[in-house]
């Protein structure tokens, strides 16, 4: 018998050749959260954030929003999700913080997929390892990010 359900999902949409904007969202029984990240493909900062609190178990939790917004510039990099998860998770939600995480991650590998793709097609016999060589070099904060090798 089910005792407990949770359901995430995490989605990525273009708006324009310049940015991205990634929809999360949380529901169990105990949270129900949303929030959306629009990111620069470019200089990889974060322009906008918009989170929603629906339903949440301590009196910190609503407190989060306003500190939520404090991600706008943030950079996608390497340090990015212990960041979150200290300023955002700790001054106010941590489910928020790690549903945030898992956007940024999901950008992340959407943007490598779809380069990837592009690649595929101009060459559709190309060696996934000088790729990845390749990508890291025109691209180090998402390569970085991604830890490829």
């Amino acid at each position: 018998m089910l005792e407990f359900s949770r359901c995430k999902t995490v989605g990525v949409q273009k708006q324009g050749e310049e940015r991205r904007v990634v929809s999360g969202v949380l529901e169990d029984e105990l949270y129900a959260m949303s929030c959306e990240i629009v990111i620069n493909r470019q200089n990889l900062a974060i322009e906008a954030v918009q989170a929603r609190m629906k339903r949440f178990t301590t009196s910190r939790c609503p407190l989060a929003e306003r500190v939520f917004e404090s991600v706008q510039g943030w950079q996608i990099g390497p340090e990015l999700e212990s960041r979150m998860k200290k300023e955002l998770g700790r001054n106010g939600c941590r489910h928020m913080a790690v549903l945030m995480v898992d956007c940024c991650r999901a950008f992340a590998w959407a943007e490598l997929a779809e380069d990837y793709r592009e690649a595929l097609k101009k060459e559709p016999d190309l060696d996934k390892a000088l790729y990845l060589q390749e990508y890291s070099a025109a691209r180090p904060g998402l390569a970085e990010y991604l830890k490829l090798p």
